[in-house]
């Protein structure tokens, strides 16, 4: 029996050895005339913007069995260049300083914006096998209120104005459906986040609040994740306690970005690489998702069209962070 190692061994050479056949036979597709120049692929080396807690080094080795994973399968060398916010990370993409960046859903838009210059390559999913989830506001079930029309004058909670799920982007798809919050709402009161402001919700103090759900699964469960799953399973209240009138455009997960001006070959590899990860090499996948358990999907732009709002927000309305809180 070949020892596991050395079978991963043998298979991270070969699928080098693909590629690099890959990036001969595409250095000379272009005929005797690209020949007769003297043209050549050149395959460069990736450098990946990251943004983490740690300091610089402990992030490039938590990162280590990612870093050498990708430049097994892709066939060049990786460099993981720590970054210190998320501003300096869409900098950093935007004018070519890293070719790829694990990004927010709204760094991401704010990066495509200055540049237009990149693309998500996968993004990771849930263990619940969703790749997005959505703002949900609530009422009390015996609320009046079917709609978010009906809340003219009411008061709401929200988390606070870091909050994309919480409070930005629904804030800002209201405003843009022509119902600005300031005005619209009677009341707007900043909790510590969806759990504390549902708990003013049902408390009475407020006649709505914005929470998060992936509104996928059993309902009655408070359907697969979210802040409805979390309260249901502690009991804090059933999902006859509560009814939703409004619900957001779905906000998929940060993906990882990389830019345009990648060679193609090379960006559908890294694609191809992220989506077989869990499955191929799982403490690799562990070392950069160590949140979301799901694996990596494709992805296109259009999923993040609706997080474009958040970068030109109408008159009023507040822009996002670039290190955005995360929904919980």
């Amino acid at each position: 029996m070949i020892p596991k190692n050395v079978r991963r061994s043998g298979a991270r050479a070969a699928s080098a050895a693909r590629f690099a056949l890959l990036a001969c036979a595409l250095a000379l597709a272009g005929g005797t005339g690209a020949l007769a120049q003297n043209s050549v692929v050149i395959i460069p080396g990736i450098k990946i913007g990251v943004v983490g807690a740690e300091r610089p080094q402990v992030l490039r080795t938590r990162l280590e069995p990612f870093r050498r994973r990708l430049s097994d399968d892709v066939g060049t060398s990786v460099e993981i260049v720590p970054m210190k916010d998320g501003q300096t990370l869409i900098d950093a993409i935007a004018t070519k300083r890293v070719d790829y960046a694990i990004l927010s859903a709204s760094a991401y838009a704010m990066a495509w914006k200055l540049c237009q210059c990149i693309e998500p390559a996968a993004a990771p999913r849930s263990v619940d096998g969703t790749l997005s989830f959505r703002a949900v506001m609530l009422v009390r079930s015996g609320s009046k209120a079917e709609r978010v029309e009906d809340l003219k004058g009411a008061s709401i909670a929200t988390s606070d104005g870091r909050s994309v799920a919480g409070r930005l982007l629904p804030f800002a798809e209201l405003a843009a459906a022509g119902l600005p919050p300031s005005a619209h709402f009677g009341r707007i009161e900043t909790a510590t986040g969806p759990e504390a402001a549902v708990r003013l919700m049902l408390a009475g103090k407020v006649d709505a609040a914005l929470a998060w759900s992936s509104l996928e699964g059993a309902m009655e469960a408070g359907y697969s994740r979210g802040t409805l799953r979390d309260m249901v399973d502690r009991k804090a209240f059933t999902m006859t306690d509560v009814r939703i009138v409004w619900t957001s455009a779905p906000i998929p997960h940060g993906p990882h970005a990389v830019r345009t001006d990648l060679p193609p070959q090379m960006r559908n590899r890294i694609r191809e690489v992220l989506t077989h990860l869990r499955q191929d090499d799982p403490d690799a996948y562990d070392a950069v998702e160590p949140v979301m358990g799901g694996g990596f999907a494709t992805i296109d732009h259009a999923a993040y069209q609706p997080l474009l709002v958040l970068v030109s927000p109408p008159d009023g309305e507040a822009k996002p962070p670039a290190t955005p809180k995360p929904p919980g």
